[in-house]
């Protein structure tokens, strides 16, 4: 796969690395890499993949889309210089290596030659620049991680370099998202929304989409990773009603379905004409609450909410117990995660003290705007309701479309408590700056904190585990302690279910997004 020099002495500076790998591999995960699965020879190397999802795809913008569902998607079309693998380590994808400087503010890539995009115009150096650029220039989602870097050059056609004002440990692993994707320099000359369809590099090519209805991706005939990918078609059908989607699915509709309802869990594990797929943690829900309005710009307020609530209830009532109560932004079982700090457990008492001090004796109203299309969010805000009127605080549930959350709540910030969910990725930037940090791409809850913040742009500084785990460790207890905008709720997995006859890893490393490469018909 080619040589790669990282700025530390082992090569997952930036992921949960051994711990986390070690229980993938526990509960079945492959590792093996691209192209080394089995001989081609015992593979169908054709057919059609009729998958039922979940949440529809959005726009297809890889530089601006911040939508899981398009992320899904777009990781068989679109890619980075680098990837991460099963053992939660960068691995090359359009670059074959890189190499830092021995200050680590300079880095060096050497790209992948012989690669084409889906348009048939070659890859080099002067597309990573064009792409690189569009995000910065344009403000896209990773636009913070290119505000370290002081300058690019792309001195021939297979080596792109950046200089960076300072060492920046996140920036890789952050490459290997969607959000810093390659797309052809004519492409990432356009602006956001310009464009509808997608060209990259991947293993499948953009065919077709009907907004709300289907997804259709192809294969990419001269893609550069050998025999890769086995299925000549990936047809996305959307079915957002969990139930609806299950029972297609066992009707015989369809081969894939993500999403399946934590309730059917059990029944689907003892099911010998179901492979049914458990891969964990994909996403971490939580309760958000806008700080910059009454009543949570108020600290008090806000820790009576929390103590107002049994997370535990919460968790099993949806996902039937195949969650996780949340207590840190880090990943389950990696490093970054604090190994003492445990959830704040209900306690009325203490809930009613909150609303004293905050000036709400008798409790208070508040709107709770609940993205309809995921279920275990609406049964999470129901029994969250129900435990909150105990204490008087009256939150008034309000369903709404997922498109209307991202533009109502996440973009114009008008809403007073909701519930959302960020992927649970290897690195620790993602769940410690992207939402909490208030320079952070997803950040719309209004808690701003200079002591946090400074902690996490330390963090970042640092490739080595054991300086930078213990920074994490005490964000976490400054989330807790002064209680941010983000009430964290529960861990969730990806649950899954194909036809036996589907094979090959579909789920990804990062947690929640799909990698349909291997995946092949028996």
């Amino acid at each position: 796969m080619g040589d790669t020099d990282n700025p530390t002495d082992t090569p997952s500076s930036d992921g949960p690395s051994r711990r986390l790998f070690m229980k993938a591999a526990a509960a079945g995960v492959p590792i093996a890499l691209a192209g080394c699965a089995s001989d081609v020879d015992d593979i169908e190397t054709d057919g059609e993949l009729l998958w039922g999802g979940s949440v529809p795809v959005q726009s297809l913008d890889p530089h601006f889309e911040s939508a899981a569902a398009t992320a899904r998607v777009l990781e068989n079309i679109t890619q980075g210089l680098v990837r991460v693998n099963w053992d939660y380590e960068l691995e090359p994808a359009l670059a074959e290596s890189w190499e830092y400087s021995e200050d680590n503010t300079e880095v060096s890539f050497s790209l992948r030659e012989g690669v084409s995009f889906h348009d048939g115009s070659e890859f080099t150096s002067s597309d990573v620049l064009a792409s690189f650029e569009r995000i910065e220039e344009r403000e896209g989602l990773a636009a913070d991680y290119m505000s370290r870097v002081d300058s690019m050059d792309a001195p021939d056609d297979y080596t792109f370099e950046m200089v960076l004002t300072e060492p920046f440990a996140p920036l890789l692993s952050r490459m290997a998202t969607s959000h810093m994707h390659i797309l052809p320099a004519e492409q990432a000359e356009q602006e956001q929304g310009a464009f509808s369809e997608p060209i990259g590099t991947g293993p499948f090519q953009f065919e077709s989409m009907e907004i709300d209805s289907e997804f259709v991706m192809v294969k990419y005939d001269d893609y550069w990773d050998g025999d890769l990918p086995y299925l000549n078609r990936v047809t996305k059908t959307e079915i957002p009603d969990d139930d609806n989607r299950l029972n297609t699915f066992r009707s015989g509709e369809l081969d894939f379905i993500n999403d399946v309802p934590p309730r059917h869990a059990e029944s689907l594990e003892d099911d010998p004409d179901i492979d049914f797929v458990e891969r964990f943690p994909k996403s971490l829900v939580y309760l958000g609450v806008n700080c910059t309005e009454e009543p949570f710009d108020s600290r008090d307020a806000r820790l009576a909410l929390e103590y107002a609530i049994d997370k535990d209830e919460v968790m099993e009532a949806a996902l039937y117990g195949q969650g996780q109560v949340a207590a840190s932004p880090a990943a389950p079982d990696s490093e970054w995660e604090h190994p003492d700090l445990e959830p704040r457990p209900r306690d009325l008492e203490k809930a009613q003290e909150h609303l004293d001090a905050a000036g709400y004796p008798d409790g208070f109203e508040a709107t709770f705007k609940i993205p309809q299309q995921y279920n275990d969010q609406v049964t999470a805000a129901q029994l969250i309701e129900s435990q909150a009127s105990e204490v008087g605080i009256d939150l008034d549930i309000q369903m709404i479309t997922w498109s209307n959350w991202l533009s109502d709540v996440y973009t114009d910030q008008e809403f007073q408590a909701t519930t959302s969910s960020y992927l649970g990725l290897w690195f620790p930037d993602a769940g410690f700056h992207r939402p909490l940090h208030s320079e952070g791409a997803f950040f719309f809850t209004g808690w701003e904190d200079e002591e946090y913040n400074d902690l996490i742009d330390s963090a970042r500084l640092s490739y080595d585990i054991d300086e930078r785990a213990p920074i994490y460790h005490e964000a976490a207890e400054l989330l807790k302690e002064r209680r941010s905008g983000h009430i964290l709720l529960y861990w969730m997995p990806t649950l899954m279910a194909r036809t036996p006859n589907v094979t090959g890893e579909v789920m990804s490393p990062d947690g929640s997004t799909f990698r349909f490469d291997e995946v092949q018909f028996e």
